[in-house]
Formats: C-alpha cells, structure tokens, sequence
C-alpha cells in the first residue's frame, strides 16, 4: 500500500484561498481499490506559493509516510520521514516487455543477431524463456546464477536450448541486443543495441524508454504529473497488483542518426542489417 500525492494549486479571491486551505487541513487520504491487490490511497495538497505543508502531509500519509508517490518535479525534504518510492524490479520487468514487443516487430532473423540480458538480481529469470525464438544465442549477465541454474535446467528439458550465464557482460561476434533490466549500462556494450530506462552514452544505438500506459480508471484520478511507470511500480510492487504485470515503456527515444526512421523496429533493422537492407 502507498499513498499518490496530488498536488493542487490555490484559489483566486481572499476568501477562497482561506476556505481551501481549511478544506485541505482536514480532508484525508482516500482509499482506492485494486483488481487483484491490496489498496492504495490518493492524498490531495495544497502547493501555495510557500509549498506543501510537510509536517501536515506527513501525519496525514501515518503509516505508509515511507511509501510516496509524488510527482518528480517536487523534491521531499529529507530532515523527515517521507520517503519517495524508488521502483525496483518493475522498471527491468518493463524494458524487457518492451524490448521483447519491439524484437518481434523487427522480425529480425534469429541467426543474425544474440541477445544479452543483465539481470544481476535475478529479477526476471521466469521470463527468459520469452527469448528463446528471437535470437541464435541468449546470455544472461546476473550475480544470482543460483537462481537462473533450475530455470536453464527446465529451458534445457522443454526446449533443448542453453541459456549462456556470465558474471560480466562480453561484447560477441554478432549483432547483439542487450536489455539492460537494471538500467545500468557499460563501456564494453558500445557496438550493441542498448535498452535502458536509464539514459546512457554507451551503445551504438541506444533506445531509452519510459513511462507506461495507465488504465482508463487510473487516468482518471492519476495526474499527469505523477510519472505513469513510478504509479504502475508501486501498484505491481507495494500492492501485489498484477494489473501492469504485463506492460511496456509507451515512449522510446532512439539515438540512431543513420536510418533517420522514428520506429523503434525499423532503427533495430537498421543496427542489424544495415541502411537499406531487408532482411
């Protein structure tokens, strides 16, 4: 459970203001369901021209205090107990749904290219089978191959195929796409295709992706200015929610400058095969 923070611009007129700022002293967070999890509540503050009252806020958010989700243009102050929830594995189960989805448009030959995903706490081990048709070679870079070694067992049991464990990524012979499910990029990945929901400089094209598609029903009461993965995470991780389970990044920037194509699938094809070429 967690609690939104929607902030609210003051009044025009004396009066008004004064009426408001009454109304926000004594309104609470209010409790909204979800399909398959626990609930979370949604708190509305006032943001006047001296901020947001932190102490109030504070006593109001009780025991979820260490459980926010505000909008990223507001810094919490840090001499409280508020505390900003940081997505964790929900942000690697994105970017691999969302490299994953623009794979298969691509409709790259699986000869022509591997794919490396780094998954150091093993976060998305049950889905890696997903990749298994899309490339000749699937590697995976984790600091748990505890973890990954009765999922390479069972892989190799239905499927007849060997999923590669490293402990540090290795650049390969050929064209090679690595999911970065921790976000984390480095040096050696310079001639790959990089996914991250981190922006970073290494990768010969790099496709940074973020936010996600809210329901109908949270676009009602979301904000736009809470990002929309930062909700979707704290439904999937603070309240057992499977609701986004299954969801992309909505926005992908891409930093091919070669193909001068704004689809992500095309500027794959173009990493892969070339300007031009078909595959």
């Amino acid at each position: 459970m967690f609690v939104v923070l929607r902030t609210v611009k003051p009044a025009n007129g004396f009066f008004k203001k004064k009426r408001q700022k009454k109304n926000f002293e004594l309104c609470e967070p209010v409790s909204f369901s979800t399909e398959n999890g626990l609930p979370f509540f949604i708190l509305d503050v006032l943001e006047d021209k001296s901020g947001i009252n932190w102490s109030l806020t504070e006593e109001k958010c009780g025991r979820y205090v260490s459980r926010i989700v505000a909008p990223r243009s507001i810094t919490l102050p840090d001499n409280r107990r508020l505390k900003r929830f940081v997505p964790g594995i929900s942000n690697g189960i994105f970017i691999f749904n969302t490299a994953l989805d623009i794979i298969k448009k691509a409709k790259i030959a699986p000869e022509a290219v591997s794919i490396t995903v780094i998954d150091r706490n093993a976060s998305i081990n049950a889905e890696i089978h997903r990749l298994l048709p899309f490339a000749s070679a699937v590697r995976v870079v984790t600091s748990r191959p505890d973890r990954y070694s009765p999922v390479c067992e069972r892989i190799y049991n239905e499927f007849g195929a060997s999923i590669v464990i490293r402990p540090a990524y290795e650049p390969c012979d050929k064209k090679d796409i690595v999911i970065c499910c921790d976000g984390a990029t480095s040096q050696s990945m310079q001639n790959a295709a990089v996914f991250s929901f981190r922006r970073g400089i290494y990768g010969k094209i790099r496709f940074y992706c973020s936010g996600t598609e809210l329901s109908e029903k949270h676009r009602e009461i979301i904000p736009d200015s809470i990002d929309s993965a930062d909700f979707a995470s704290a439904l999937t991780e603070l309240c057992g929610s499977t609701e986004y389970k299954s969801s992309t990044f909505s926005q992908t920037k891409i930093n091919c400058n070669v193909c001068g194509d704004a689809s992500a699938e095309k500027c794959l094809c173009c990493y892969i095969y070339g300007k031009g070429q078909n595959q």
